[in-house]
């Protein structure tokens, strides 16, 4: 009678468990178990702008060329790319929108920076956007904030990072509150200029794309693969607007690892940050490697250009974590690999079996660790005794 009703528990807390959080449990296991740790430094930002970029480029080459792997891959830092920024002079006379391309005039010594790390091995190009706002949002609000006209005043050397935020999103119109949706041939133009001027500039179409501020949409996604981008970074979710206060909104459900969307692009999911100008550590970055690679997932870090590009002392700290950074994972962890992310990418939509876990206790393992991972999944498995028999079944796949 005991054994019925303790039978009859499980089964009911069970479907239980499983109707509460089915979403994040079938994700946990239709995403790919990595068989090594892959570590790759994501940075975005760079190309139009100062021409102070062009130094720090060099300087970050010259810390990836010291370190490798056991098969003597350099670390890659993907560089996501800003291929145009404001001519305010012209725009603020004319009251139309001009924009200024990097070019081997406008941004020379950047751009041989950029193209010799790639030859070397240590930095990989994506595409992050033609500007990192929407061209008509930006001048749009100019008109009521001052803070904008101050930065079209002196656009052509700024920072996009100056602006107010919700302009920082450039596929949607964030002049106004919550952000309204950009027209649908507007968006497939932009989309095409912005992968031809790409292919202009570096010679190739881009096969991965950062979303700036992760907004984008259906729209933007199905125009980037008739373009021919292949890959997309997300933060493991999709933001489609900016709310009436300016932040990210209209997630949809949970993405990850080697997820494909409707178009057969594929998603990285970069979630972890490693920003040395806002106290971000080495330390923190290796602790956040190996809480990944128990997870048999890949290690994308977070990091934008003004690390490199603040005070002196702000610029040589940023330098110093990184090549701290490196210096422990090539030591400690065994096995590291050094990978950009478009080749990540094709590991994980081939189902590479030299990277990828096809052992079925071992991905059974590996599911109930990234199970752990869910605090309300995890509180409902102590509530209802589903931790026994769950640990007992991780410790027999062990």
């Amino acid at each position: 009678m005991l054994l019925k009703v303790l039978a009859l528990w499980f089964i009911a807390t069970g479907a239980l468990v499983f109707l509460s959080a089915w979403r994040g449990m079938l994700a946990a296991w239709r995403e790919p178990v990595l068989r090594r740790p892959v570590l790759i430094i994501e940075s975005d930002d760079w190309g139009a702008g100062s021409p102070q970029q062009a130094q720090a480029i060099r300087k970050i080459a010259r810390i990836l060329t010291n370190y490798s792997d056991g098969d003597r891959r350099r670390p890659v830092m993907t560089l996501g790319v800003i291929l145009a920024t404001a001519d305010g002079e012209k725009t603020l006379s004319t009251g139309c929108y001009h924009r200024q391309l990097i070019s081997r005039h406008t941004h020379g010594a950047l751009l041989e920076a950029i193209n010799h790390g790639v030859e070397m091995g240590v930095f990989s190009i994506q595409l992050h956007g033609m500007e990192h706002y929407w061209p008509p949002a930006l001048i749009t609000a100019s008109k009521t904030d001052k803070s904008v006209m101050a930065w079209l005043h002196r656009a052509i050397e700024s920072a996009t990072e100056d602006l107010p935020s919700q302009l920082q999103s450039r596929w949607v119109d964030a002049s106004v509150l919550p952000a309204e949706r950009l027209p649908t041939t507007a968006v497939k133009q932009a989309v095409r200029e912005e992968v031809s001027t790409f292919q202009d500039i570096f010679g190739t179409v881009p096969f991965v794309a950062v979303p700036p501020t992760f907004v984008w949409n259906e729209e933007v996604e199905t125009a980037w693969a008739e373009a021919g981008v292949g890959v997309i970074v997300t933060p493991g979710c999709r933001y489609e607007t900016r709310d009436e206060m300016g932040r990210p909104a209209g997630s949809g459900a949970p993405i990850y690892n080697g997820q494909c969307g409707k178009n057969s692009i594929l998603y990285l999911v970069r979630d972890v940050y490693f920003e040395p100008s806002l106290g971000h550590t080495a330390t923190q970055a290796f602790d956040a490697l190996l809480s990944k690679t128990r997870l048999g997932r890949p290690t994308l870090l977070e990091t934008h250009r003004f690390n490199f590009l603040g005070t002196e002392r702000e610029r040589n700290h940023a330098l110093a974590e990184l090549d701290g950074l490196l210096r422990v994972a090539v030591n400690k962890v065994q096995e590291l690999a050094f990978l950009s992310s478009g080749k990540l990418a094709v590991i994980l939509k081939d189902r590479d079996p030299e990277w990828i876990e096809q052992k079925f206790l071992r991905r059974l393992h590996i599911w109930i660790t990234r199970l752990g991972e869910f605090p309300r999944l995890r509180k409902l498995a102590w509530l209802t005794g589903w931790i026994v028999p769950a640990g007992l079944l991780w410790r027999l796949t062990a």
